[in-house]
């Protein structure tokens, strides 16, 4: 019986533990090319999106432009007003003219969202609503304009119910996992934050570091509830 004992833990057990641990090996080596193979996969595909923009669901349509959506704008939208996006769709448009930034806004910052336009956290607060409206788009596409941003430049976000220009006062390159990037709880101001991989026009997986774009409202209508 012993005998036969070590035969098994010889040409069964060792060579069957042996391959596993082999295999974990193998794909613990593996997994970071993976990642960044899935990548360059999405950012190839972004790079070919313009001609796919009808992918995702769509409830933008320009809105009438009068006197009011100028700087210094005060107006107000009620609440029955506003459409709120679902999920994945785009509902607004994000423009910056000097630097060439031109893209669809999208509800939701998902991959998907990603490889066709600018993508918000639904965490954070719709144009007008008075609080953090936080983007995020790749850096090799739709936010490799963001490279040439400077104070004082003009981002603007057309949405169906109000244009909204918001004012850059800074910029910050900071750690992917730095919490003090932003805060969604505020309301003092109205602020876009825009952030991208930096450096830019290098593959995401690869960087760790984040750049930033701040950035207050300066026009547009405040939503307001009508009860």
């Amino acid at each position: 019986m012993r005998s036969i004992h070590k035969r098994l833990m010889a040409y069964v057990y060792m060579p069957l533990i042996f391959a596993v641990m082999g295999y974990f090996i193998v794909y613990m080596a593996v997994l970071p090319f993976q990642e960044i193979g899935l990548a360059l996969g999405n950012m190839v595909f972004a790079k070919s999106v313009p001609t796919f923009q009808s992918e995702l669901d769509s409830i933008f349509q320009e809105p009438d432009i009068t006197a009011t959506d100028i700087v210094g704008s005060t107006d107000t939208v009620p609440m029955s007003g506003v459409v709120i996006p679902e999920y994945e769709t785009h509902y607004a448009e994000i423009t910056s003219n000097r630097i060439g930034l031109s893209a669809n806004l999208y509800f939701g910052d998902s991959n998907e969202v990603l490889r066709y336009g600018v993508g918000q956290y639904m965490g954070s607060f719709l144009p007008g609503f008075g609080g953090t409206v936080l983007l995020a788009a790749h850096n090799t596409t739709y936010f490799l304009p963001l490279k040439d941003i400077q104070v004082d430049d003009v981002i603007q976000i057309t949405t169906n119910y109000g244009v909204y220009q918001y004012q850059v006062t800074e910029t910050k390159v900071l750690k992917n996992d730095d919490s003090s990037a932003f805060d969604l709880s505020q309301r003092e101001q109205e602020q876009l934050v825009a952030y991208t991989c930096y450096p830019f026009e290098q593959i995401g997986a690869v960087t760790q570091e984040r750049f930033f774009v701040y950035a207050d409202k300066v026009s547009g209508p405040d939503v307001i509830d009508e009860n």
